[in-house]
């Protein structure tokens, strides 16, 4: 994939976060209503992407290799998982920052920024099975997710409230697996609908962020030094990692390149969002995505010229 592709699509990411931020300068978004927009994210748009991206044919190839990328990610997220815990305290980081960091270690920019850079890499029918391998991401973030964000250590101990899983991102995972198995096909009117939502999902998200970044001071973003250790680990020590254990096992570039290519994204854009819904410091999350997805720039069109290179 040439260079200024790659830089391109980042770009775009990177002009949405901007009009975000302008509208909530100019105050045409206040706090109130860049909180709003994060609630309908994730309980209205979200779930309508995740449910209309399932919504694909069943066939027994299809169930045989879904399986195989299925549990080569949550063998992935169990490496995350493992990289993301120690390292907050392993670079010191102040207790506050433990959960946003750990979240935007453990969970990457899979989606919103993954699946087009893989589409330019393998072509569209990659999307494809980016979206049998993004079910566990989705599983994960609504639950495991969510966990490390509101976790809180006391006496070693580690709370989780199992209500957490009731929340309409998991729940509509179960439901669109459940419709993927059965091949059920959603009636074309909601599924147009879903549709609708599913497009605006990540333009929404991304003006979402660059609300949350204006309330910041914008000089205090690039001041936390431990950002830097986390955007290099989430670009490139994972990337790194994850390819030389999973590069052992799969010889399938097309497989090995999703599970490259998902550890390689900048951090999750939902981060800021349930970082905002579980009150976990989403000014901490906007400041490591904005850092992030500004490093991806150099970093993935050299991800993308290794792998297809």
């Amino acid at each position: 994939m040439d260079y200024f592709i790659a830089l391109n699509q980042i770009l775009i990411l990177f002009i949405l976060i901007g009009i975000g931020y302008f509208a909530r300068r100019i105050k045409l978004l206040n706090d109130a209503s860049v909180s709003s927009l994060s609630k309908f994210l994730l309980h209205i748009c979200i779930p309508a992407m995740v449910i209309f991206s399932m919504q694909i044919p069943f066939t027994n190839e299809v169930l045989m290799k879904g399986e195989y990328l299925i549990l080569a990610a949550f063998a992935y997220y169990g490496i995350a998982f493992l990289v993301a815990w120690f390292s907050p305290i392993l670079m010191r980081a102040k207790k506050e920052e433990y959960g946003v960091f750990r979240f935007m270690i453990m969970f990457s920019n899979s989606m919103f920024m993954g699946f087009p850079i893989l589409s330019m890499l393998y072509g569209q029918d990659a999307i494809f099975y980016a979206a049998l391998f993004n079910i566990p991401f989705t599983i994960l973030t609504y639950s495991v997710g969510i966990w490390i964000l509101r976790a809180q250590e006391k006496g070693g101990k580690i709370s989780f409230d199992l209500k957490l899983l009731l929340n309409p991102a998991f729940l509509s995972t179960i439901l669109g697996l459940i419709f993927f198995l059965t091949s059920f096909s959603i009636p074309d009117p909601i599924y147009s609908s879903l549709e609708l939502l599913n497009n605006v999902t990540t333009p929404l998200s991304l003006v979402v962020t660059g609300g949350f970044l204006a309330q910041l001071n914008f000089t205090s973003i690039f001041k936390n030094v431990r950002q830097y250790i986390v955007a290099a680990i989430r670009l490139l020590g994972m990337p790194a990692l994850v390819y030389l254990i999973f590069s052992q096992f799969i010889a399938d570039p097309l497989i090995l390149g999703i599970i490259v290519v998902t550890a390689g994204m900048p951090a999750a854009v939902n981060t800021v969002m349930l970082a905002d819904e579980h009150k976990a410091h989403p000014d901490i999350a906007a400041q490591g995505i904005c850092i992030s997805t500004l490093l991806c720039l150099v970093t993935l069109p050299l991800l993308a010229v290794f792998l297809t290179g």
